[in-house]
């Protein structure tokens, strides 16, 4: 399955709405390191207060990564191939076998209840 890009009105949407949930995290993590209460955060050190948004944004990235693992690891459990995720992901089959070696458990007993992501 190829999924078509995204639209340039959908990347601004994306944007908009990852910063607007990465600001209470940055905030947070801004007022722990300066010592400043969060209404007064753009009073740090602006070094600080980028370093803390780039900080913000590694947490977000690790979420991300184990998110989509369990994603793919649902497509596998639902009968996806390693093509099948390659394709969604645009990377090849053996590149999405290496991302995500655990996504595909064809020893696991037709009985037993996969981990799923809500959908």
């Amino acid at each position: 399955m190829m999924l078509p890009e995204i639209t340039h009105e959908e990347q601004t949407a994306l944007d908009k709405a990852l910063l607007d949930a990465l600001d209470p995290l940055a905030s947070a993590m801004r007022a722990r390191v300066t010592g400043l209460p969060v209404e007064r955060m753009w009073d740090a050190d602006p070094v600080d207060v980028t370093l803390s948004v780039l900080t913000a944004w590694k947490a977000v990235d690790a979420e991300v990564k184990r998110l989509t693992a369990i994603a793919a690891g649902t497509a596998g459990s639902y009968g996806a191939s390693y093509g099948q995720l390659g394709a969604a992901w645009g990377i090849t089959r053996q590149g999405a076998r290496k991302k995500w070696p655990d996504a595909l458990d064809r020893s696991a007993s037709a009985e037993a209840e996969p981990s799923r992501i809500e959908l």
